[in-house]
């Protein structure tokens, strides 16, 4: 189990801290660091990294049997952890069902994650005369564009929210300086340093191991 103290002795929660390794069924066990399956439990378990080591794929093999194991489902799995790095599954939208695990990035009270997905967008295509090269009209389309998906997750809780100022300001009450300071800025300035002020709130607000 998880605890929000301060202590000498306690290992800090943050970006390379080495959780068990194995198959988490709910952010709860994830939080307490007690996974409920040991990674063996995965028939034929097997993966692949993307280049940057941020998603993580399951064997087609391992999960086809998947509902020959304990495990029964994918549905049964929050996330994995290997090599004490944890993955937290995530769906896509228009990835035709894939379904990866996502690295943390910033990993502390307050975590940021990434990943690509494929979304819809409407836009107006142009119609033009052919003959005069006139614009005649325009007709809406869908395109299937390449999206990068930015998420914070609140290590509490496992509330996950969209990666913006007005969601990171709502989490962040309990800091009246830090509070101050943003509240001096524009949306627009502080969604240029979000990042960086993540960072520094996780390093003014500690989450400690139980000793």
């Amino acid at each position: 189990m998880l605890f929000f103290v301060s202590a000498q002795a306690q290992q800090k929660i943050k970006k390379g801290y080495n959780f068990e390794d194995g198959v988490y069924a709910s952010h709860l066990d994830f939080k307490n660091n007690k996974p409920s399956f040991p990674l063996y439990k995965i028939p034929s378990f097997d993966y692949q990294l993307d280049g940057d080591k941020n998603l993580l794929f399951l064997s087609e093999a391992a999960m086809a049997k998947l509902s020959d194991s304990e495990i029964k489902s994918l549905d049964n799995i929050w996330g994995l952890c290997i090599k004490g790095k944890p993955y937290m599954k995530v769906n896509p939208k228009g990835k035709d069902g894939a379904i990866y695990f996502v690295n943390y990035h910033v990993l502390g009270r307050i975590c940021y994650l990434y990943y690509p997905s494929i979304e819809d967008k409407e836009v107006e295509m142009m119609i033009y005369n052919p003959y005069s090269g006139n614009r005649v009209g325009g007709r809406k389309i869908v395109n299937k564009e390449r999206v990068l998906v930015k998420k914070i997750m609140l290590f509490e809780t496992g509330e996950i929210q969209d990666y913006s100022a007005d969601n990171f300001k709502e989490w962040i009450e309990d800091d009246e300086r830090l509070m101050k300071t943003l509240n001096d800025m524009t949306a627009e300035e502080i969604q240029g340093k979000l990042f960086k002020t993540i960072k520094i709130y996780n390093d003014r607000h500690p989450i400690f191991e139980e000793s």
